[in-house]
């Protein structure tokens, strides 16, 4: 549309907005027939008075078109919104969003100058500008109600853009990418880095839950090794039947993206459908720069807990600082047996079992108990001939009796500060984060973060253990044995182990069939991040666990075994 046009337009929508006139603008649309109008916002300063204004679009998607309005709401001088008139434009779907540029951003810098009332009626005002399609002599102002191109601030240019909603209106769904890419999918939002401050989205619709929160303060995001690492994925979803994201949440709309099993997307909360009658729930997600809608039947909220994280960082070293603090010695129990270690019959209320654990009993009587596993850290409260009476910082912060003949299972943890490293992996959300302290601060520092496969509680496997654990050692492989218990099958690489036989490792595969051992470990690296599915361990990449291997350290070198004890004490955290 030129520039005189527009300018005529402006006055027009101007002088007709404030008679109360009929609707007046570009070609007429029969938009009544139309359905599924989506509205967006935008906030100009429309008449140039220094005051943010409102402009309303509404937008409907039809075939190879989209059809749109443009409302105009200029604030007057007792703040009051008026309603300006409506201007509707019809956009070719190939190139809408160049097209509604240009159109937005003329619209807002064409719009005219407030005009500074004098003491004629506003209706005589009006009488004299208002076109007359008889007379082609242009309307006389002692001042242009356009104002030149080079007087529209940048405030305003920057206003005048493709809103997010209309963003990806008009272009069709991407392919879904592979299931291995899937977990870096959102990078960024808007084209920030997300390790800045979150800005928080909220939709159109209200919530029953809504997610999004800010991260702890005492925590920077300084990745070390991030090719496995998520952005902007604090809140998420997993997709565990293949599904659409849909534009509302109804069935009936309009499918935007084709979500396929295993892939994850940001989600912002958690709302109520919007058909009538409905009463399913729909989880309301952010990708591409838009919002979607997945029925929440078909996927699972998962999340990168850092407020849990942290929490459970600072009960940990606050455990070990009161036992330091007294001059206490801090324990580990050492109940490492290959193959050995309980029957694993029995689960506590942890829901761990009695394998390669040892049982803490809730009184001297030796009745009722919770299962300490391996590398549980504790201090000795009192010791007498039938019992020692230890501090558990895992297990609520409790006081637990063990048998006096187990003093010889615990061992001294060596630990004489602060924790300053921590592993913390979530066995709901199938992801692990890694921490350090920074060096002169009370901050801690993201290292690396990736999703896993933990353990599953099965016949002949176990969940990886809840509670707090300190790292033993690693070592360059690990092997394992077949049913039979005995006979050496398969390994896997960069080991580290935390708590029993559960290691930390590689993707592990069997020797045999050799000539299919690489796409069998393939497979078996897709499955990272979606359920449990190992025997106890903590299965990872194999490029970020040679990562976590080396960032470890090793404070004995030479060892016999090839172990290498972690350069400084190391926890691990399992949720």
């Amino acid at each position: 549309m030129k520039l005189r046009k527009l300018q005529l337009l402006g006055m027009i929508i101007l002088m007709s907005s404030l008679m109360y006139a009929a609707p007046l603008g570009t070609a007429p649309v029969n938009t009544g027939t139309l359905k599924n109008w989506k509205t967006v916002e935008m906030t100009p300063d429309l008449d140039k008075d220094g005051k943010k204004d409102k402009l309303v679009i509404e937008y409907s998607e039809q075939n190879d078109k989209i059809y749109t309005k443009f409302t105009p709401y200029v604030n007057d001088d007792s703040n009051k919104a008026v309603k300006g008139q409506t201007v509707e434009k019809i956009f070719e779907r190939g190139n809408f969003q160049k097209d509604f540029n240009n159109f937005s951003r003329e619209f807002v810098k064409n719009y005219p100058k407030k005009i500074k009332t004098t003491s004629k009626p506003v209706n005589t005002t009006v009488t004299n500008v208002q076109p007359n399609t008889q007379n082609k002599q242009p309307v006389k102002n002692d001042k242009p109600l356009i104002p030149p191109t080079q007087n529209v601030g940048k405030e305003v240019e920057d206003k005048a853009t493709v809103p997010q909603d209309l963003k990806e209106t008009g272009k069709n769904p991407k392919e879904v990418i592979p299931d291995e890419q899937t977990d870096k999918e959102i990078q960024k939002v808007d084209g920030k880095p997300v390790d800045k401050k979150e800005e928080l989205i909220k939709g159109p619709y209200p919530y029953v839950t809504y997610y999004l929160k800010e991260r702890p303060k005492n925590l920077t995001f300084d990745y070390k090794y991030a090719k496995n690492s998520p952005r902007d994925m604090d809140e998420f979803i997993f997709i565990k039947t293949a599904t659409s994201i849909r534009r509302e949440p109804n069935a009936n709309a309009a499918s935007i993206k084709k979500a396929s099993y295993g892939h994850k997307y940001k989600v912002v909360g958690k709302v109520k459908t919007n058909a009538k009658g409905g009463t399913a729930e729909w989880y309301e997600v952010y990708f591409d720069g838009k919002l979607g809608y997945v029925l929440n039947s078909v996927a699972v909220k998962r999340e990168f807990d850092w407020q849990d994280m942290m929490k459970k960082v600072e009960k940990t070293n606050k455990f070990v600082n009161e036992a330091v603090s007294k001059g206490q010695t801090i324990y580990v129990l050492d109940d490492y047996v290959p193959l050995g270690g309980g029957s694993g019959s029995s689960k506590d209320k942890f829901g761990n079992r009695e394998n390669q654990s040892e049982r803490g009993y809730l009184g001297a009587d030796f009745k009722e108990f919770i299962n300490l596993p391996d590398r549980t850290m504790m201090t000795i409260l009192e010791e007498t001939d039938k019992y020692l009476k230890v501090k558990v910082d895992a297990y609520d912060n409790g006081t637990y009796y063990l048998k006096k003949s187990k003093k010889s299972l615990l061992k001294d943890s060596k630990i004489t500060g602060e924790i300053t490293r921590f592993i913390y992996v979530d066995r709901h959300s199938q992801n692990e984060m890694i921490i350090e302290k920074n060096t002169n601060a009370n901050t801690w520092n993201v290292v690396t973060t990736s999703f896993v496969t933990t353990g599953k509680d099965a016949g002949n496997s176990y969940a990886t253990p809840y509670g707090t654990f300190l790292i033993a050692y690693s070592k360059p492989v690990m092997q394992y044995t077949g049913s039979d218990n005995k006979t050496v099958v398969g390994d896997a690489n960069n080991a580290v182990r935390f708590s029993g036989g559960g290691y930390m490792h590689s993707i592990p595969s069997l020797f045999e069939p050799k000539e299919t051992r690489k796409s069998r470990k393939a497979v078996t690296a897709r499955k990272i991040g979606t359920f449990p599915e190992s025997h106890k361990c903590i299965r990872h990449y194999d490029d970020q666990i040679k990562f976590i291997y080396d960032w470890l350290g090793n404070s004995s070198p030479g060892n016999k075994l090839g172990r290498r004890v972690p350069s400084v004490p190391t926890v691990m955290l399992v949720k």
